[in-house]
């Protein structure tokens, strides 16, 4: 019988603590995103500032790229959210996609450091060291690519190693999206394999 008694006042406890600490982990995780507008907008506006004092065609120099979408000159003196910046790792010399074609591709994207210093992933590939001969997704460049994505695949050849940086009005904006917090700048390790024309094309 006190056997019986403990196992039930066990249940009521554990049921009882389960609530509080699933409160608590929501108030721990809103911690992780303090200041988040703000934090990422400053991460941007770094970003740009290095971007444009090291812009340039080699490896270890930036592009700057306008989005696709909207009009605009390419002499950066538009918003800073108009643009994608892209430091150069390895430089390929292969064929640059057009909107229609189909691009295999490599990426491990990921969001700006949380307050506890710890950087989440929120979509990837492949996972480890980026194998050149493994890369397994191809998709068009017309099947829904958030705009800063395409934006910079669009000025990348065959062979490029590019890390990306995109700012959330050309990513996922202001609202939450599949556990992407709004307002994140987007940072994608970003490799384009190759590049297929769509068939038919010459």
């Amino acid at each position: 019988m006190k056997k019986g008694l403990f196992f039930i006042f066990g249940c009521l406890l554990a049921m009882a603590v389960i609530p509080f600490s699933s409160c608590k982990t929501h108030d721990e995780d809103e911690d992780l995103y303090a200041n988040w507008q703000t934090r990422n907008e400053n991460y941007i506006d770094s970003i740009a500032a290095v971007a444009k004092a090291n812009n340039g065609t080699e490896p270890g120099t930036w592009k700057i790229v306008h989005t696709y979408k909207f009009p605009g000159t390419l002499n950066m003196d538009g918003k800073i959210e108009d643009y994608v910046y892209c430091k150069i790792l390895e430089k390929g010399n292969g064929a640059i996609p057009l909107f229609t074609d189909t691009v295999s591709i490599a990426y491990i994207g990921k969001q700006i450091h949380l307050s506890d210093g710890t950087v989440r992933t929120f979509d990837a590939t492949y996972s480890g060291q980026l194998n050149k001969e493994t890369v397994a997704t191809s998709s068009s460049l017309a099947s829904g690519f958030v705009t800063g994505f395409s934006s910079a695949l669009l000025n990348m050849a065959e062979g490029d190693h590019w890390m990306v940086y995109i700012p959330y009005q050309l990513g996922y904006g202001k609202s939450d999206y599949k556990g992407i917090k709004g307002y994140s700048t987007l940072i994608f390790d970003l490799y384009l394999a190759n590049v297929r024309p769509l068939k038919g094309k010459k």
